[in-house]
């Protein structure tokens, strides 16, 4: 696992449970169900590094988090400047990006090993 992919988590679960806990009450259905969509593609970057071999699959996740991991942050953020919505949504939500953002950042693939190559003599001079 890369070192953002659970800070990508994290945010995620955070974006969730700020969510679940304000439907109804500060934001509305429509909007509270995007922020659940989008806690949900946060918390499948770590999940999908974990659950896959290889690098391919856990960094398409990582890409689509955080090229729309904006538009939640923007939600929540209009949503506590100008209604009644609280802070830890807009802080959990850029967590969540932030994280997806720094778990591209980062090059290593844990876990993959190098294949298999057999050695072959080198040609003979001559």
């Amino acid at each position: 696992m890369r070192k953002g992919e659970p800070i990508a988590g994290l945010g995620g679960l955070a974006l969730l449970v700020a969510a679940l806990l304000h439907w109804g009450e500060d934001m509305g259905a429509l909007q509270a169900v995007v922020l659940i969509v989008f806690a949900l593609l946060f918390l499948a970057v770590p999940v999908v590094s974990v659950a896959t071999s290889g690098p391919a699959k856990a960094v398409r996740t990582a890409v689509l988090a955080s090229a729309f991991g904006w538009l939640p942050l923007l939600i929540a953020a209009l949503d506590w400047l100008f209604g009644d919505g609280g802070w830890v949504a807009p802080l959990a939500a850029l967590v969540g990006w932030v994280g997806s953002w720094l778990s591209l950042r980062d090059e290593s693939t844990p876990g993959a090993t190098a294949p298999e190559v057999p050695r072959r003599p080198a040609p003979h001079a001559g």
